[in-house]
């Protein structure tokens, strides 16, 4: 079957590809053309938010960050709905305040594009809600490597090199994946560390059941979810 690991990237966004024809990563200036050329994969994990609260902070995002304890940083809280609109992060923190009772990280607000731009292609295609699903990948990593979440940042040599290890095992194929990816993209364009987050969700798409936090929700049909591989 095809499926993708997604996750934004500078340019846009870089995708893991895994069907009949094996696996590449690909790079697409939105959603939309993404979609276009793989509106038949069976599974699209994405690390972005989808399922946004009305109040106060998602329990997800609060079960995500307690599985990866040390890491737990990693997992940014998603901004409530009425975020969506505001035009500054000045009106963003405030909004985000009066909703959740807490303000909007710098973090949270830069990917606020990518949430708009995933929640208006979710609107306009209903074919995709149960098929795109919330993932994260270092809660994917973390159950590559039997639940234990990666030590080292990605952002460091060391934290590259364990995770790429942990996909060599989970993913045959994503060594070359990676260094086509690196040759075929600039870093401005496409970081390292997007590509491998990108191939882990890949991973992590080709597993016959996903679990999901919090415990017990439906991640097809419950959009405050976020899915990740069953730990090893």
């Amino acid at each position: 079957m095809t499926v993708l690991g997604i996750d934004a990237c500078p340019s846009g966004w870089v995708a893991g590809v895994h069907d009949g024809a094996g696996l590449r990563v690909a790079r697409y200036d939105d959603i939309e053309a993404l979609w276009a050329d793989h509106a038949d994969a069976e599974r699209l994990l994405i690390d972005v938010p989808i399922g946004l609260p009305e109040s106060g902070r998602r329990a997800c995002d609060e079960a995500a960050r307690e599985l990866l304890g040390d890491r737990r940083s990693c997992v940014f809280y998603a901004p409530a709905r009425a975020v969506l609109a505001a035009d500054s992060y000045e009106e963003a923190n405030e909004r985000n305040r009066e909703h959740t009772g807490h303000g909007l990280s710098v973090q949270s607000y830069n990917i606020l594009p990518g949430i708009r731009e995933v929640a208006r292609f979710l609107d306009e295609h209903r074919t995709a809600r149960e098929r795109v699903i919330e993932c994260h990948p270092e809660l994917c990593f973390a159950a590559f490597a039997g639940g234990t979440p990666v030590p080292d940042s990605k952002h460091t040599e060391a934290g590259r090199t364990s995770r790429r290890e942990l996909l060599r095992a989970e993913l045959p194929g994503s060594d070359a994946a990676y260094e086509d990816a690196l040759d075929a993209y600039y870093r401005k364009d496409v970081s390292r560390d997007d590509v491998l987050d990108a191939l882990a969700l890949t991973a992590a798409a080709r597993e016959e059941t996903l679990e999901s936090v919090p415990d017990g929700r439906d991640h097809r049909t419950d959009r405050q979810t976020i899915a990740y591989p069953v730990p090893r």
